[in-house]
């Protein structure tokens, strides 16, 4: 306890000093897991995420078998079309890896975070790692349940090919999905920390994934490819390609590429933390 002191003859206590320990980061790892799984936002996020992706995946696959403005010669890319529902997916992902931040600013509940664990940036640490695991886990069980739900619809139009597992790089593509889905949440997660407001983050998220690459499609082709080429999100959806496109990086640079922008947003994410108030 701290001596008494006196103020204009008045005795004041000064407040006594916390005696608790500082959490570990295996604490705050608990504490953001519990705050992410009891989160309503989250589970509703999740659920419409997998539904929409696998839905609309099967849905396109037997429209593009099904229409007879389609022919067997214009198939190339089978399994392109399968997983032609997961650019809403990577947006979903993104919008969530938002909400695991922006939630507790709207709530002004980062106050009390902060307050228990002064390290803000183990605390950055610890809700990048769940989101990660939860996004990486689900987008996994969702790119297989995906493919082979695809693989059935195409199986009742024998004169269209079906990709195999055991194909060249499909298991690769198929995989590199739940790769590219943790990176893109990743993408929204840093975003809501730096902006700290869901709406702006989820509009920078659709920039950035969707309203910029549009855009490159207005400039002329000689100032268009060099900068698609290492476009992050762009670069980075090379790994669920089972043939490398034309002015493109091949699977794993442009993985790389994503992988080097998401690692620059959260270093920004990190220093703008323990810099402003919270």
């Amino acid at each position: 306890m701290s001596a008494p002191t006196r103020v204009l003859g008045t005795e004041v206590r000064a407040a006594p000093r916390p005696t608790g320990e500082v959490p570990t980061l295996a604490d705050t790892l608990r504490s953001e897991w519990t705050k992410m799984r009891t989160l309503r936002s989250t589970k509703v996020t999740l659920g419409v995420t997998a539904l929409i992706v696998i839905g609309l995946s099967a849905l396109i696959t037997w429209a593009s078998v099904a229409s007879p403005h389609h022919g067997t010669q214009a198939f190339t890319n089978p399994l392109g079309v399968i997983q032609a529902g997961w650019g809403l997916g990577w947006l979903a992902f993104e919008v969530l890896g938002a909400l695991v931040v922006t939630n507790e600013y709207s709530s002004g509940m980062i106050a009390a975070t902060f307050l228990a664990t002064p390290r803000r940036v183990r605390v950055l640490a610890a809700k990048g790692a769940v989101l990660s695991v939860v996004v990486g886990l689900l987008s996994l069980v969702m790119t297989f349940v995906n493919f082979y739900v695809g693989h059935a619809v195409l199986s009742a139009y024998p004169a269209f090919p079906e990709p195999a597992l055991g194909d060249n790089n499909v298991l690769r593509a198929v995989l590199g999905m739940a790769l590219t889905s943790t990176l893109m949440a990743l993408i929204g997660f840093a975003l809501g920390a730096v902006l700290r407001h869901t709406a702006g983050a989820i509009t920078a998220s659709v920039a950035v994934l969707f309203v910029l690459p549009l855009i490159l499609q207005a400039l002329p082709t000689s100032w268009r490819n060099p900068v698609e080429e290492y476009w992050p999100t762009q670069a980075g959806s090379q790994l669920e390609q089972v043939t490398r496109q034309a002015h493109a990086l091949t699977a794993w640079w442009g993985t790389g590429d994503l992988a080097l922008f998401v690692a620059l947003l959260l270093v920004v994410a990190g220093v703008l933390l323990v810099r402003r108030d919270a």
